[in-house]
């Protein structure tokens, strides 16, 4: 059997990525686990802030003379502070479309608490209304596979995607605006952004790796677990020693 040099990994991850640059180092989301209190996120005035909620936002409230700019599309709301926030931060309510509510105090960030890029709520409370007036929350949904929507639907799909050539994955736009951006580099291995499957509350990334050594060496999953991974798949485990030139290969 020959082995391939170049693999194809696709690594999983959980809420949206604020990519800045690839080449350097990737922004992910701060995961926090709604537990019916308020959530505290830091910010920077002058530079911008996504949070990320369970739903579709569809109103709130903040005070009148705020010191917060914010602008709501769907799920995400982004802040932009100014410099009049003070120090003990500025509450505001978030109300989504299912009935449920968040108080988020919006705080100067510090060197202890960093600006957030992304923060992602998640919130494992039920809806408290619905939309569908025939929802039965006895019936069972049942799915020939899992849908996109769950890490292990996602995964599948980018599998079939990646190695099958699966065109599109529904309710995922497809980027490749950083193909060949380098996200690691150790001396050992390379590892390139192939693709990019941009989601409502997962983004999936099929990578191309690359063996620096001379030798057979095997793929560490942990290598790809950078903060937010939640899946990890590769081709093959195992990447076969660098090609040779002809001048290595005489030598």
């Amino acid at each position: 059997m020959i082995k391939q040099q170049h693999k194809k990994l696709i690594a999983l991850v959980l809420g949206t990525v604020a990519i800045v640059s690839l080449s350097a180092n990737a922004a992910f989301a701060r995961d926090i686990e709604y537990k019916n209190g308020e959530v505290s996120v830091f910010v920077t005035p002058g530079e911008p802030t996504q949070i990320q909620f369970p739903g579709k936002i569809t109103g709130g409230f903040k005070k009148q003379q705020s010191s917060l700019n914010l602008d709501k599309k769907e799920t995400d709301l982004i802040v932009f502070a100014t410099e009049g926030l003070r120090d003990r931060g500025e509450a505001i309510i978030v109300r989504l479309d299912d009935g449920r509510s968040y108080s988020v105090r919006i705080r100067l960030s510090d060197n202890t608490n960093p600006r957030d890029d992304v923060v992602s709520i998640d919130d494992d409370r039920s809806r408290l209304v619905s939309s569908d007036d025939n929802f039965d929350p006895t019936k069972e949904k049942n799915f020939k596979y899992a849908p996109s929507t769950t890490v292990s639907g996602l995964m599948r799909e980018m599998v079939l995607a990646a190695e099958f050539g699966k065109q599109g994955i529904s309710g995922y736009r497809v980027s490749e605006r950083y193909k060949g951006e380098t996200v690691i580099s150790d001396g050992t291995m390379i590892a390139k952004i192939d693709k990019i499957f941009i989601g409502p509350s997962l983004w999936g990334y099929v990578l191309s790796t690359e063996n620096l050594l001379d030798q057979t060496q095997q793929l560490n999953p942990a290598t790809f677990r950078l903060d937010g991974t939640r899946a990890i798949s590769a081709s093959n485990w195992e990447l076969a020693p660098r090609s040779l030139n002809i001048e290595q290969q005489i030598a």
